[in-house]
């Protein structure tokens, strides 16, 4: 972890990282945001709404890696 305190947690029931602090939480809205720009913009199935939208995705699982507790 890069930050003295997580931004992501461990789900309690399943895999993957909740926001725990309000440095995720806007994360997540920043990349929800850009998903939801992406298909406004570029129509939502067109080939660069969706490299887009997965590149959004990909950075914000490279910030839930890089600032989320490990779980175990």
């Amino acid at each position: 972890m890069i930050t003295k305190h997580p931004w992501f947690g461990p789900k309690r029931i399943g895999w993957g990282w909740v926001p725990v602090s309000w440095e995720g939480w806007l994360a997540t809205l920043l990349c929800a945001a850009v998903v939801a720009a992406a298909d406004i913009s570029f129509g939502i199935t067109t080939s660069t709404s969706i490299c887009v939208s997965l590149a959004a995705v990909a950075a914000l699982v490279v910030v839930c890696l890089l600032t989320g507790k490990r779980s175990g």
